[in-house]
């Protein structure tokens, strides 16, 4: 008697529980304009230039700016300990669907200004060069065959070489 093979199953990853993980009381997360424009890149690059805040961007095309702030009823347990009387937004979390158990496939995340500035000469050059000249610091602009490493904060309003970042605004 021959044995006919059968086809194997990939098993459904477990769901990750809401006490098992917690992700979502670790960020304030507010939705922002896409970088469409000179403008709306420039606040992506602003926002990228503070710690604890990170830009997310859907698979959807909705943009966020997410800054890392942990809920203060979130227990180590991670157990709310307020959970009874959470506020709307709380209740809106669906832990089928969150990041973690349900992640959005060609969606994007920058940490750091070189990463976006990247992304945007890749994928919108016309932009990038927009802003290059007038609106990014010479520490992040790239070099032929490469991208300098920033020297160190900005001052208010100046970037790291002293020129002027103002729009006008």
């Amino acid at each position: 008697m021959s044995r006919v093979p059968l086809p194997v199953l990939a098993l459904e990853r477990p769901l990750v529980e809401c006490t098992e993980c917690g992700r979502c009381c670790t960020y304030v997360g507010v939705g922002i304009n896409p970088p469409d424009g000179p403008r709306h890149a420039t606040d992506v690059l602003w926002y990228l230039y503070h710690e604890g805040v990170y830009v997310y961007a859907d698979g959807e095309g909705e943009w966020s700016v997410h800054f890392e702030a942990r809920c203060r009823n979130l227990g180590a347990d991670l157990r709310c300990g307020v959970y009874r009387d959470r506020p709307h937004i709380c209740r809106t979390f669906d832990n089928r669907t969150c990041e973690v158990n349900d992640p959005v496939h060609h969606s994007l995340t920058f940490r750091e200004p070189a990463e976006f500035l990247e992304w945007l000469r890749e994928t919108r050059p016309r932009l990038h060069a927009r802003i290059e000249r007038g609106f990014v610091p010479k520490a992040l602009r790239r070099e032929p065959g490469r991208l300098r490493a920033p020297r160190g904060p900005p001052s208010p309003g100046r970037g790291a070489e002293g020129e002027d970042l103002s729009d006008g605004r």
